[in-house]
């Protein structure tokens, strides 16, 4: 089975990069356009794009260095990892697994989309982090 992985350090404490990921109002500051709830452990939320459609997620745990969830954003249900771990007391690793497709030419091509995506994402959070930049505000379906 195929997996997309990526990971990124931020030089920011653990607990605001985590933020910035559970809280939609925080997320719609980079990532999202709109966001129903926070991500708690066994909860679904919902989240808008506009750029791309919908999304419902799974949450299936919210800690202080992981959250775990599952979407069919690539269009198969696969499961999210990601774990956001400090560095030291001013900078955090995050850390992006999604799994799995199987090993056939449909499932490279989601398991490479989806890694972009997850280096799109890792790319907006940190900009969106350290500066308060939303590199996707403007963005349509059509640019990516």
């Amino acid at each position: 089975m195929l997996q997309a992985n990526v990971q990124d350090r931020i030089v920011a404490p653990a607990s605001e990069v985590r933020d910035a990921i559970v809280y939609p109002d925080r997320m719609s500051g980079y990532f999202i356009s709109h966001g129903d709830k926070p991500m708690r452990s066994g909860t679904s939320v919902h989240r808008e794009f506009a750029d791309g459609g919908a999304l419902d997620v799974d949450v299936i745990e919210v800690d202080d260095d992981r959250i775990r969830f599952q979407w069919q954003a690539s269009g198969v249900r696969t499961l999210v990892d990601l774990e956001v771990l400090p560095d030291d007391a001013t900078s955090t690793v995050v850390k992006v697994t999604e799994s799995a497709w199987p090993n056939d030419d449909d499932g490279v091509a989601r398991a490479l989309e989806q890694t972009a995506g997850w280096t799109d994402f890792l790319c907006s959070l940190k900009a969106y982090v350290l500066h308060s930049i939303n590199l996707r505000e403007g963005r349509t379906a059509d640019t990516h």
